[in-house]
């Protein structure tokens, strides 16, 4: 599929495709453009046929957010996020949610929650 880089910063770019679907894709320092288009085709629009029949609209799911990481050769590989770290992830919603609950309680109030979520989810010493 054709794409085009329409912003590019350290470490990410913006690519649009034909379809006027577009990624954040990640950028690495000694990215070739063959490797760097391998990363662009697993976030290309991909064409199916029809939805399977377990799929309905409003449906609700959960998944563990993937997590990158660059290595010493400069490659970018997922990598599993501890659980700790998981569970605090969860337990602080998205952004939306985090802005919402500060906006209605305040920041002390965020940070009070921030605070109760480390000490429910705490970081192995």
């Amino acid at each position: 599929m054709d794409y085009t880089i329409t912003e590019l910063t350290t470490g990410n770019a913006v690519v649009t495709f034909a379809d006027g679907a577009w990624a954040n894709v990640p950028v690495v320092t000694d990215d070739t453009k063959a490797t760097f288009e391998e990363r662009v085709q697993g976030y290309a629009t991909k064409t199916f046929g029809s939805n399977p029949a377990w799929i309905a609209a409003n449906q609700t799911g959960s998944v563990a957010q993937v997590a990158f990481a660059v290595a010493a050769d400069n490659s970018v590989e997922a990598v599993t996020l501890p659980a700790w770290m998981q569970s605090r992830i969860d337990a602080y919603g998205d952004p939306r949610t985090q802005l919402e609950f500060i906006s209605e309680n305040g920041l002390a109030a965020w940070q009070t929650e921030v605070a109760r979520i480390k000490t429910k989810h705490p970081q192995p010493e």
